[in-house]
């Protein structure tokens, strides 16, 4: 399949890893279908409707920049989205980029759960508020080149 975006221009995707999101995205209710463009050597993907060209998220795993962050799934949202195991399970978080990437936020507080076997996801809103939703990737140390 061809896409129109604005971001990417002409996009090729294939149909079969189409992540279909019944409710759509918070915000974004009327748009379901997404896939994902891998950017090459980097952490960052872009969340891409293949209906709608000009919405694309960023996101990246949390574990590439958290290695302690963790949650659980209600046995309810495990049941409504087919998780069987961890091993089908997926997670990202939308990354916010305002100015330089070293700015960058990624919103822990609502990560994005794949089911990698049957292409279904949701965006699911943490409970307990324990998380931020512009946690800095990046520290001032990093960001400012590690001295």
């Amino acid at each position: 399949m061809i896409f129109e975006t604005s971001r990417f221009g002409l996009l090729e995707y294939e149909e079969d890893k189409v992540i279909t999101f019944s409710g759509g995205m918070p915000g974004f209710k009327k748009y379901q279908n997404y896939t994902i463009v891998v950017i090459e050597e980097s952490p960052f993907h872009y969340l891409q409707s293949v209906e709608e060209g000009n919405l694309a998220f960023i996101i990246a795993s949390p574990f590439d920049f958290f290695r302690e962050y963790e949650f659980d799934l209600p046995e309810q949202l495990k049941e409504a989205m087919n998780l069987q195991n961890k091993e089908q399970i997926q997670v990202y978080n939308i990354v916010n980029v305002q100015g330089e990437l070293a700015a960058a936020t990624m919103n822990l507080a609502a990560p994005i759960i794949i089911n990698t076997t049957d292409r279904t996801g949701m965006q699911y809103i943490l409970p307990n508020g324990g998380y931020s939703i512009h946690q800095p990737l990046f520290s001032k140390h990093e960001s400012a080149g590690g001295e």
